[in-house]
């Protein structure tokens, strides 16, 4: 790296150290010194709806919708997305539950433009709230997420307005999917997860697309995953595959700091939401085609076929350019894209949709990790 680079990168560096000690300073003059320690996570079988609220001893946490939508606009115009709304909870303060970051993400994959439009630099400092009888409800900054017993509801997005939803629903009759031991994940050099899904989401609202009103219709897919985890390197690959057949499978591919492969969970779920927990050992990935961003230079593997029990799917992404990424958030640049899924499985051809997520390499942040990443970034 070229020293102007370097001059550069320590530049914003410092101001978004400047940031962030802005942002919590006052905040934290009322909020420290009555925050109780951090205490370390106990995992139990996942029991809903009380485990869809944030969990207040979790240094990180995520909730998010993806999905594939369709509909007409005012002047009969067809118009086709795939979308992706998130909040994400960290005690990088070490203030939870009396102040807690919450983070959003939100993007749109325009495929009758063929453009795509994402951010993850929405913030708000807020306390934690736990709903009485279980569920989550949530407003970071311009985006709103609510759900309970498999009914979802989400709102906002981009602060400019080029597109924001309006009221959505997203639900499914059929019971969650709990992933691993009754909801809880082996989490490869992380340590262990909370996680459960719901897999077949029937969504419907109005997307405002530049202005534009568009009553749309489609399939969702809702992750929940929790977790106190080791701070330690690594990265992964993750599929949401919707087949034609009407049966999903979660696949979860994560890599150690060296990029190896050191831990593979799947799970197959039945039209019913019946699950069953897919051996490792035949389950696979390879990678048929990347993309190298020209934000970040990441190269990533976008494009790829899996292997089932019984089968093989390839998953093939609609728009290469879904990456989520900030200039000024460097950490946790990501991939997450709207795919089509061709294969057999059992001997039957299926078709469906997909969302796969690259994850290239991330330090696993956790409690109070804020504090040691402001002294790092101003080289103390």
């Amino acid at each position: 790296m070229s020293s102007l680079g370097s001059r550069a990168r320590r530049a914003r560096f410092r101001k978004l150290a400047a940031a962030v000690l802005a942002t919590v300073a006052g905040s934290l003059v009322l909020f420290t010194a009555g925050a109780p320690p951090a205490s370390a996570i106990t995992y139990h079988p996942v029991s809903l709806p009380a485990d869809e609220s944030p969990h207040v001893d979790a240094g990180m946490e995520w909730w998010y919708v993806t999905g594939h939508l369709s509909g007409k606009d005012l002047l009969g115009k067809s118009h086709s997305y795939g979308f992706e709304t998130m909040i994400n909870r960290n005690n990088g303060l070490s203030t939870a539950p009396a102040l807690t970051i919450y983070n959003a993400n939100f993007a749109i994959a325009d495929l009758t433009r063929g453009t795509y439009k994402s951010t993850k630099e929405i913030y708000s400092l807020q306390p934690d709230v736990v709903p009485a009888g279980g569920g989550y409800n949530f407003t970071v900054g311009s985006v709103h997420m609510d759900g309970k017993n498999r009914v979802n509801h989400f709102s906002g997005g981009f602060p400019d307005l080029s597109y924001t939803f309006g009221n959505m629903t997203a639900s499914q009759s059929t019971p969650a999917a709990l992933h691993g031991d009754a909801g809880i994940i082996p989490y490869g050099p992380f340590g262990q997860s909370g996680y459960y899904s719901q897999t077949n989401l029937k969504v419907s609202g109005t997307l405002f697309d530049h202005g534009m009103p568009v009553q749309v219709t489609g399939t969702g897919w809702m992750d929940h995953q929790w977790g106190d985890w080791t701070s330690k390197r690594g990265g992964w690959e993750w599929y949401s595959i919707q087949l034609s057949n009407n049966t999903q499978y979660m696949l979860y591919f994560i890599r150690d700091a060296n990029g190896n492969y050191v831990q593979t969970i799947g799970t197959l779920v039945q039209p019913n939401g019946s699950t069953t927990n897919l051996p490792p050992a035949q389950l696979g990935r390879a990678t048929t085609g990347t993309w190298t961003s020209p934000n970040t230079n990441i190269t990533y593997p976008i494009k790829s076929t899996v292997t089932v029990p019984g089968g093989t799917l390839s998953v093939t992404p609609q728009l290469p350019d879904q990456e989520v990424w900030s200039g000024l958030i460097t950490v946790g640049q990501y991939w997450e894209g709207t795919a089509t899924v061709s294969g057999t499985v059992n001997g039957q051809a299926v078709t469906g949709m997909a969302y796969a997520e690259v994850i290239p390499d991330i330090e696993m942040p956790g409690h109070g990790y804020v504090w040691q990443s402001v002294l790092d970034l101003l080289g103390l």
